[in-house]
């Protein structure tokens, strides 16, 4: 075994400490690689300190403690836990906040000789999200977790109109654009709100707090799509993919609940049971003539789409290209 100053043994046991609240002496003495009889004198000298050590004996073993409190105020992680942290912390949205903590990380790690570790923080790019997003999306997170109405002024895209209104959060979805589910209070019914059409909000405690069950909230999203709940009850849809396109679109749906069945003559088949009918027939419609809806509620919504489009599309080009359909296939160059 090596020699260590008696500083570097007592720096040694505290961030062992740090890493799990129990030890023999004879494990600390490994981990330090010194004498059991060093290690049980510097425990006495922590102690007799004012350190909050428990001492409990179990032949042939001598355990020591310390309590769930022991670092006062604070939280204590190692410094590869502190890394792990740093790689969540640093998919979260690009904002002040995620500046903040990535910082105040590096720091504390830095203190700890482990700043290096080759971290970017510009190396991960996740989407961004603005100031008056970060700072609603906080108090909506902290009205969730006290269970308190939130009074806001909401902007409704379909209304085109703003208007303050109550809601009791039920959940926080964060993602390229964070939303929440909220019993609405006017409709007395679940619905998914934009942070983004957030104007002003503040936490209501002169308002009753409407929870709902796990099992209505399970309903909302199984009826949902793609982040859509339209009012209305939920219908079965069902549309076709031609191969080769259908291993792109498996690739690519916008919503991992749509199921897929491989057709025998080729190409797949998705079906999916929701309320957000216009949404999928958006996604549908966008896939242009690979795609062919086979439930009725589906191809009334698409052929609505594709009606609108081609009424605008009319006349706005003399010489308009030919369909991708009907452009020759690429030949590959000889080598």
């Amino acid at each position: 075994m090596g020699q260590r100053s008696s500083t570097e043994t007592l720096f040694g046991i505290v961030a062992a400490f740090l890493e799990r609240r129990t030890w023999t002496q004879a494990e600390l003495a490994r981990k330090l690689e010194t004498r059991v009889e060093t290690v049980r004198r510097q425990l006495g000298e922590l102690s007799a300190a004012g350190l909050k050590l428990e001492r409990e004996e179990e032949h042939p073993h001598v355990y020591w403690s310390v309590p769930k409190n022991w670092i006062p105020g604070a939280l204590a992680f190692s410094a590869d836990e502190a890394r792990d942290l740093l790689r969540l912390i640093s998919r979260a949205p690009r904002g002040s906040l995620r500046e903040r903590v990535v910082e105040m990380t590096l720091s504390r790690l830095a203190s700890l000789g482990r700043a290096s570790s080759g971290f970017d923080p510009e190396a991960v790019r996740p989407a961004g999200i603005t100031a008056d997003e970060e700072r609603w999306l906080s108090l909506i997170e902290d009205a969730t977790a006290a269970k308190v109405a939130l009074q806001m002024r909401y902007f409704s895209a379909s209304r085109r109109h703003e208007s303050k209104r109550y809601a009791s959060v039920q959940r926080v979805e964060v993602g390229g654009r964070p939303q929440f589910v909220a019993v609405c209070h006017r409709a007395n019914e679940l619905r998914r709100f934009r942070v983004s059409n957030v104007s002003e909000a503040r936490l209501a405690h002169e308002e009753p707090f409407r929870g709902v069950s796990a099992t209505e909230l399970a309903k909302f999203d199984r009826e949902s799509f793609a982040g859509y709940h339209d009012v209305g009850p939920a219908v079965r849809c069902t549309f076709f993919v031609r191969d080769p396109e259908a291993a792109w679109v498996e690739k690519n749906l916008p919503d991992e609940r749509i199921e897929q069945e491989h057709v025998r003559e080729g190409g797949l088949r998705f079906s999916i049971e929701t309320t957000g009918v216009a949404a999928l027939a958006r996604f549908v419609a966008g896939l242009g003539e690979v795609a062919r809806p086979e439930t009725p509620e589906l191809a009334a919504e698409v052929r609505t789409i594709a009606r609108a489009a081609l009424a605008n599309a009319s006349g706005t080009d003399d010489d308009p290209a030919p369909p991708r359909a009907a452009r020759p296939a690429r030949t590959k160059s000889r080598r």
